[in-house]
């Protein structure tokens, strides 16, 4: 059995291990993970990304032909940020709560990964198939490199039955939105305000653009019923060189969410279209659109995958009732799973964890301890049930 105690106690020394992205990076947490796993006696390897950066891959070996079950757990978090009234590094535990960066996003799930790999080595008994970790670094980056590489390793099988422990608020995340960032740059023409008339100003041509776009989106006819509908942010806003003069250039930040049948490519067209539109009203201006980061479609598990299927049953043996699905838990959050499933077609990429996504990426981030427990023992279900059914 996976002991909650451990898991909190792990989850708090991953905490107090600043592994911030950018800053820090991920190089003593994936230390930290890879002796923990080799003093539990568990194979660990390492799974070169960048230099420094490294995937931690950790194995236990199954006896039967049942599929494997890869966990995925990022090691990387957000930068810690402003507004904190715990110590953002400190694993504070308080009114049921673990408080700190990563403490959701995702140092509990890491932990319980790193927990069922232990106490399966030590239960002596090996599971229906092999059991692997995969803990990555980059998740939080646009490039999201830890999975990229995982992917092109060769490592995964076409079979392979995939878990990411990320915050669900402990609900069943079977359908992922798609993601697509851009970097939008409109040139104007600069000018002394007091002659405004002989500039084009690139700031209102963005507030023009930005306006069409959230106007555009928010009429797209499609509504999936677990993602609901497509969602446009400009996320930042750089332009101007001084208060009295007409600004030549401004450069946003897109953030574009899609649901099924829309593109990352469906996304940049739409940009396309609204900032040629706008542009041509002003001749003398230009633009420019790159893109940021890897593309990101919608994907979605099967229902009949035996990984949701596991976590289903494991649920309800554990609390009764079905494991929730929808709602808010966080379709809108890409995951390493999300991408493993956009990468390779894989239907059997799914994310159930402990913590919400509306702590993730906050001050004062934490993760309730009921989690731990329920997720302990859901995840040491999964794996006996994966045994005793390994059909």
């Amino acid at each position: 059995m996976i002991s909650p105690d451990v898991v909190l106690t792990d989850t708090r020394t991953l905490i107090g291990i600043d592994s911030q992205n950018p800053g820090p990076l991920e190089g003593k947490c994936a230390e930290w993970v890879g002796n923990r796993l080799s003093d539990a006696g568990v194979a660990t390897e390492r799974m070169p990304v960048a230099e420094g950066r490294d995937n931690v891959v950790a194995r236990v070996p199954g006896e039967g032909s049942a599929p494997r079950l890869v966990l995925l757990s990022h090691m990387d978090t957000v930068p810690v940020g402003e507004g904190w009234t715990f110590p953002p590094l400190g694993g504070a535990v308080a009114d049921g709560r673990l408080y700190g960066r990563g403490a959701c996003d995702m140092k509990a799930g890491l932990a319980l990964s790193i927990n069922l790999l232990d106490a399966l080595t030590a239960s002596g008994r090996p599971p229906a198939g092999d059991v692997l970790l995969v803990a990555t670094v980059d998740e939080e980056a646009p490039d999201m490199a830890g999975a990229h590489r995982l992917v092109e390793s060769g490592l995964l099988r076409p079979d392979d039955q995939i878990l990411a422990l990320e915050p669900t608020g402990m609900r069943l995340r079977i359908a992922q939105m798609g993601l697509r960032w851009l970097t939008l740059r409109v040139h104007g023409r600069m000018a002394h305000a007091g002659r405004a008339n002989l500039g084009i100003d690139a700031n209102h041509l963005m507030a023009k653009i930005v306006d069409r776009l959230k106007t555009v989106f928010a009429a797209l006819p499609y509504e999936d019923p677990l993602l609901g509908r497509a969602r446009f942010t400009c996320g930042t806003v750089q332009g101007g060189v001084a208060t009295n003069v007409v600004p030549p250039v401004c450069e946003a930040g897109l953030d574009i969410r899609i649901v099924p049948p829309l593109t990352p490519a469906h996304a940049v067209e739409l940009v396309e279209r609204v900032a040629a539109d706008v542009i041509a009203e002003h001749p003398g201006a230009r633009y420019e659109i790159d893109p940021l980061g890897a593309e990101r479609p919608p994907v979605r598990a099967a229902d009949d995958s035996r990984i949701v299927r596991g976590i289903r049953a494991a649920y309800r043996e554990h609390t009764g009732h079905a494991v929730p699905v929808g709602g808010a838990d966080g379709h809108e959050a890409y995951t390493d799973a999300s991408m493993v499933a956009a990468l390779t077609g894989s239907t059997s990429c799914t994310v159930f964890g402990p913590g919400a996504t509306d702590q993730a990426h906050t001050a004062d981030e934490f993760v309730p301890l009921a989690d731990l427990d329920l997720g302990a023992r859901v995840l040491w279900t999964l794996v006996d049930n994966w045994r005793n059914n390994p059909g």
